[in-house]
């Protein structure tokens, strides 16, 4: 694996806070609005039509209150088109999920996420074979995503300090289950942090 350090923080809080994502009804949604009155886990998908992606939805949301029990609350980001975003939860029966998308890619470029193709030797294609429908999804211009992006994870509090980033070096790389604990950790309130120390 080419993983960064798991404490790696790149994300510019500041310009993910100026950030608009979308809802399935197309409707803007200011990114920081995430994390203004709890704590946010946002989980940075490839595209909708990534089948790794939806892999890795799943079980985090079958894990969500392994997440969420500090009193974060969980958000998909995509950068496909709202339908595409609304086919992928109806699929995938995530319907009661928080899923979002930037087809414009700023959350994903503030967050320092990566662009490429790579994957690991013998995971789901080769790198040939990735190449080569990654350069075929692009050309059909389906409106499910941009297919050269990668995704990671974010912990943000209320502030907007980021206090948790896993950055994907390539397609089907995600956060260990090991980070967990320290994701979980991330996003609980300083005030209950003083109390367990004192």
């Amino acid at each position: 694996m080419h993983s960064l350090p798991e404490t790696k923080i790149y994300a510019d809080g500041f310009k993910l806070a100026l950030c608009t994502v979308y809802n399935e009804k197309a409707e803007a949604i200011q990114l920081r609005t995430l994390w203004e009155k709890q704590p946010a886990i946002l989980i940075f998908l490839r595209h909708f039509a990534c089948d790794a992606c939806r892999t890795h939805a799943l079980e985090i949301w079958k894990s969500r209150e392994v997440y969420e029990k500090k009193g974060a609350k969980l958000h998909f980001i995509g950068n496909g088109h709202p339908q595409f975003m609304q086919q992928f939860k109806e699929m995938h029966g995530l319907q009661e999920a928080s899923f979002f998308t930037d087809p414009k890619l700023s959350a994903f470029n503030a967050a320092g996420f990566k662009r490429g193709f790579w994957i690991d030797p013998g995971e789901m294609h080769s790198r040939g074979e990735f190449l080569w429908l990654a350069t075929r999804h692009a050309m059909r211009k389906t409106g499910s995503g941009n297919v050269w992006q990668l995704g990671g994870v974010l912990a943000i509090c209320p502030g907007g300090k980021v206090t948790y980033q896993f950055t994907s070096q390539m397609m089907g790389e995600f956060a260990p289950s090991g980070d967990i604990p320290k994701i979980v950790e991330a996003t609980e309130a300083p005030d209950s942090k003083k109390a367990k120390q004192s």
